[in-house]
């Protein structure tokens, strides 16, 4: 079944559940769902890096560490714990005539093939036509616990390569399921729309 076949079967559910009144605006919100998942999409980069508390700068790596940072970073890996958590920046391009907009989206994240997270950004997003916009995507994860098979250096230097330390590439993955808001009703669309990008 196609995005589009998919997409009216969103609308015609969204008829039997509202109001005459409401049709005109189901149908300009499901259509404004509709173009957003038909923009261009682009995962920009991945900034404000924190590990343990402490700002991973572009290019840091962890003899810029001074003694306190590294005694945490040691006591840290000691209880085999090591939190980290940054920003996914998406680009989003509206060659529309009409506005492209969500108002929400589930997403699940992945590094170097492991699922870091899969959760909802309750947080709305509206591209004018003919307009690029951005949307911000918050992270937290414990990277020992998620990469627990590899060494402790393997994983604090997989923290410094997303802040760009390495040569190493980053294999970054990223699905996101937009929702549109209709009579308090979330309607998801049927499928995610999928990003990846590696990260040197």
């Amino acid at each position: 079944m196609s995005r589009l076949k998919r997409t009216l079967i969103i609308i015609f559910v969204a008829l039997g559940l509202s109001s005459c009144e409401a049709l005109t605006q189901i149908a300009n919100q499901a259509a404004q769902m509709y173009n957003f998942v038909n923009c261009t999409f682009d995962l920009n980069n991945i900034n404000n890096i924190k590990m343990l508390d402490v700002n991973l700068s572009k290019g840091m790596t962890k003899s810029d560490l001074n003694v306190s940072q590294l005694l945490k970073l040691t006591n840290a890996l000691m209880s085999k714990s090591l939190p980290v958590s940054f920003n996914v920046n998406l680009d989003v391009d509206n060659p529309n005539s009409i506005a492209a907009s969500m108002a929400k989206m589930d997403y699940i994240l992945t590094l170097n093939g492991k699922q870091v997270v899969s959760t909802t950004l309750n947080q709305g997003v509206n591209v004018p036509a003919n307009s690029k916009g951005s949307v911000s995507i918050p992270i937290t994860t414990d990277l020992f616990e998620l990469f627990s098979g590899e060494s402790a250096d393997a994983i604090v230097n997989l923290a410094f390569k997303l802040a760009g330390a390495s040569n190493e590439p980053v294999n970054v993955g990223l699905k996101v399921k937009p929702y549109i808001k209709i009579n308090n009703q979330q309607l998801a669309y049927p499928d995610f729309i999928s990003l990846d990008k590696t990260l040197k």
